[in-house]
């Protein structure tokens, strides 16, 4: 499988890249060595940067060459560096950038070790001339070595903690003590620049003030300004400044140096890392481990289909979900917000990639995801670092979200369908309590000590059936603080989200049908839930109970509460598709409490919402198909808009945005995924193609700005902006494997029903690999007529050599499919 890309570079052009490891190490890259490397919120190395920290370079990774007593960065800054050539490579996990001038090569190689808390570059210098060269070579690293909040809180006076070291090969700070939001505390953290060639070390410039000298971080007078090892100074900037020995270069001869970016803490020793990796042997065997870790990985997941670009940047998609789990929704140049960790509703759809690649994990981490979820069916909203570790809310804001309680079964679903194992249902687990009460509206003053635990069957029916009942005066789910679209957070009072009215109550269908499939008579709920399914207590008079909490226990028989579930979701469904106006259908109420759609306008949100929870009828759903194209898709740039422009809207901060862009109309690729999920699940195979698809050959357009995969969004310039750190990686790697390769499970069962269109195969086949039943299986399908959906159907399956039915509880390796004609009975 393809994964490493080489592109040149004409000019900065705003990309990066993601380094890290999974013990904590996170770093962002741009092919100029801007971005910043950090372990936590709490702990960053480089300063922190945003977008625009991309085009700023004096403080991040620099080298400065002194050539003949001309100085050259690194990272390019200087005016007579502007025209030089350069070569972006990036692979799995690592990048390589080559800038070529008419007197240098100079090849940079950045990875972060998969086991050391280390950013590691190899820097080799080549004289590209044909005169001899007299060359001093010096990194320029800024060491920020604090907590991102010290951007503006105190940042001059945390500097005073600095405590600065040079040692052999390093400058080392640690600052005496942490000053951020959590107080003063002791700091036991260390930030290292470390650095070694076969050329002996000249000297050290281990403060910003003595680096510049009366100049700047981009014209720096301070580079004679060397002191020996041992030093040490206190209460200044530091500077990772580590000089190498004047050397003599040759036409065609080279200088090779290593450095490294590290945080330590006082278990973790700078000096084994600086033995292991700042050498030629230790470095390429440290990229070659990340490599083939990384590779070990993705290729649990691949596809080819389509053409060998388009496969590409569908297998580079394998490792975005991975990156979500590890930066959270932070920790990269556009995703500049939140202090780490990561959402509820990520936690969710994360999992959805990490049960397509048949993690080991997946069911402990299941369990412990409920532990998050209130008895009033809230939830906690920050997540913590261990699983099952939850927090109520942060700088004291609790919200709901009305879209929450909806996104665990989706993944449960996908869980019981793959694995079977409906055993899950009846696991107990704890529930998350705090203060908050009535849906977080009320607080208590005395919390009780709560030791109940439920099933995980009752956590789901808590959180659907009061999602269900939250209901706003027109009888749909009520918007509260917002839904999956953060942004639609000014309608609390008379907002209603129709859109995921449609997910619950797709929801209570499908967790009667769960119910059906388990064996027993009895349900056992906690007994104000079981009143409030019953309809004998209303939704306060259950918030009441539920907050003087008593370990009370119901037995309703499996076939009430199934009725009672069915009864509820047909009368929703009935009410749904009133809503279907104009050939499509209306997604909110505003905050006035008028529906936000008129005749000329369309919300992709509630499209998709409808088609993924089978909620729409067949001929609503191609109406609707044939409407939103003609009102929303944009083929120019990506395909579907989120939504129409709305003027006024009364919704939220989404519609402040300027149209285009993000939440505000933007091509959004998380909702235009599941968009495209849904007409698949209709058949609707050309329209969800197209809107699926239309993505990524956006995403390949080299004025998109998208290295890898797919980013959040395309502005109206068709340029993708947040990249990597998506919940649409997993939904298109969703809809690629049960939608458009079919393979569809059920409860443990798995039957191949492919919606591949001819322009899918590449030389007439198509193939996945893929997990499935605990083993890594590649399946191929044949399509020798070039037949369409539609016009084939599977003649023949073979698995290692043996002819098969289409009926699985188990598979081999090799799996063969052979497509024909539609045999049509006379």
């Amino acid at each position: 499988m393809a994964y490493k890309k080489i592109m040149q570079l004409n000019g900065n052009l705003g990309y990066y890249f993601p380094l890290f490891n999974k013990h904590g190490f996170r770093s962002s890259i741009s092919p100029f060595m801007a971005g910043d490397a950090k372990r936590d919120q709490h702990r960053f190395a480089l300063e922190p940067i945003s977008e625009l920290g991309l085009y700023v370079h004096g403080l991040g990774r620099n080298v400065i060459f002194n050539i003949n007593n001309e100085l050259y960065f690194l990272n390019g800054s200087t005016e007579k560096q502007q025209h030089d050539e350069m070569t972006l490579e990036i692979d799995l996990l690592y990048q390589k950038v080559t800038r070529k001038s008419q007197i240098y090569t100079i090849e940079t190689t950045s990875y972060v070790a998969i086991d050391a808390p280390v950013e590691l570059h190899q820097v080799v210098y080549k004289n590209h001339s044909n005169v001899n060269q007299a060359l001093i070579v010096t990194t320029a690293i800024p060491l920020y070595a604090r907590s991102a909040d010290n951007m503006r809180d105190h940042r001059h006076v945390t500097s005073l903690l600095n405590r600065i070291m040079v040692e052999e090969g390093r400058v080392t700070v640690k600052p005496t003590m942490q000053f951020d939001e959590r107080g003063h505390q002791i700091n036991h953290t260390s930030y290292h620049v470390i650095a070694s060639s076969d050329v002996k070390i000249n000297g050290y410039i281990p403060t910003i003030d003595q680096f510049i000298n009366g100049g700047s971080l981009a014209f720096p007078k301070g580079l004679n300004n060397i002191i020996q090892n041992p030093y040490h100074i206190d209460g200044y900037e530091a500077m990772g400044g580590i000089q190498f020995e004047k050397v003599e270069l040759k036409p065609n001869e080279s200088f090779t140096c290593y450095y490294g970016i590290s945080i330590t803490e006082a278990s973790e020793s700078i000096e084994s890392i600086q033995k292991k990796y700042l050498n030629k042997v230790g470095f390429e065997e440290g990229l070659n481990q990340v490599n083939q870790s990384f590779k070990e990985y993705s290729n649990k997941l691949q596809f080819q289909l389509g053409d060998q670009p388009l496969s590409d940047r569908m297998n580079w998609m394998v490792i975005q979900p991975m990156l979500r789990r590890y930066y959270g929704n932070s920790f990269l140049p556009h995703h500049d917000y939140g202090k780490g960790g990561k959402g509820w509703r990520d936690l969710w759809q994360d999992l959805l990639s990490l049960i397509m690649m048949g993690d080991d994990h997946v069911k402990e981490t299941l369990v412990s995801n409920f532990k998050g979820v209130r008895l009033d069916g809230s939830n906690a909203t920050i997540i913590g670092e261990k699983p099952g570790e939850f927090l109520a809310d942060r700088n004291k804001i609790v919200r709901v979200w009305s879209d929450h309680g909806a996104w665990p079964l989706l993944t449960v679903k996908q869980y019981l369908d793959e694995t079977g194992d409906l055993a899950f249902l009846l696991e107990k687990v704890t529930y998350f309590h705090d203060q908050y009460t009535h849906y977080t509206h009320q607080t208590r003053r005395d919390i009780p000590k709560i030791t109940y635990q439920g099933t995980i069957l009752e956590h789901l029916l808590l959180q659907n059936l009061v999602g269900f009942l939250h209901q706003g005066e027109h009888g749909y789910t009520k918007l509260e603080d917002a839904d999956w679209n953060d942004g639609l957070d000014m309608a609390k009072a008379l907002g209603e989200t129709i859109a995921f009215t449609h997910f619950y109550t797709n929801n209570l269908r499908i967790l009667a049908d769960l119910i059906a499939s388990l064996h027993q008579e009895e349900i056992v709920l906690y007994q104000a839930l079981g009143l409030l399914l019953k309809g004998d207590i209303d939704l306060n008079q259950y918030f009441n109970q539920a907050a003087s909490f008593e370990d009370t226990l119901i037995h309703m028989k499996r076939d009430d509460v199934i009725d009672k579930l069915k009864n509820l979701a047909n009368s929703m469904k009935e009410k749904l598709e009133k809503a279907f106006e104009d050939q499509r259908f209306q997604s909110y109420y505003n905050e006035q409490g008028i529906l936000l759609d008129t005749k000329d306008t369309a919300n992709l949100t509630g499209q998709a919402m409808a088609l993924l929870s089978h909620t729409a009828t067949d001929e609503q759903a191609l109406l609707l198909a044939k409407r939103i194209k003609k009102l929303l898709f944009n083929e120019q740039i990506g395909g579907y808009h989120l939504n129409s422009r709305y003027p006024d809207a009364h919704m939220g901060r989404a519609y402040g945005f300027a149209y285009h862009h993000k939440e505000n109309g933007a091509i959004f690729s998380h909702m235009s995924v599941m968009y495209a999920y849904g007409l698949y699940q209709y058949n609707l195979v050309s329209y969800g193609h197209d809107a699926a698809f239309t993505l990524l050959k956006q995403a390949e357009k080299e004025h998109s700005g998208v290295l890898v995969g797919i980013p959040e969004y395309f502005n109206d310039l068709g340029i993708g902006k947040y990249s990597y750190l998506t919940g649409s990686a997993s939904w298109f790697l969703k809809l690629l494997r049960e939608q458009v390769f079919g393979l569809s499970f059920d409860l443990g069962v798995l039957t191949l029903k492919p919606k591949l269109k001819a322009c899918d195969f590449i030389d007439y086949k198509a193939n996945i690999q893929t997990v499935l039943f605990n083993h890594t299986v590649k399946i191929t399908y044949h399509n020798p007529k070039a037949l369409d959906f539609g016009q084939y159907e599977i003649a023949k399956i073979v698995v290692d050599g043996m002819t098969t039915d289409n009926h699985f509880r188990n598979i081999g390796k090799h799996v063969e499919v052979y497509l024909d004609e539609i045999l049509r009975s006379i």
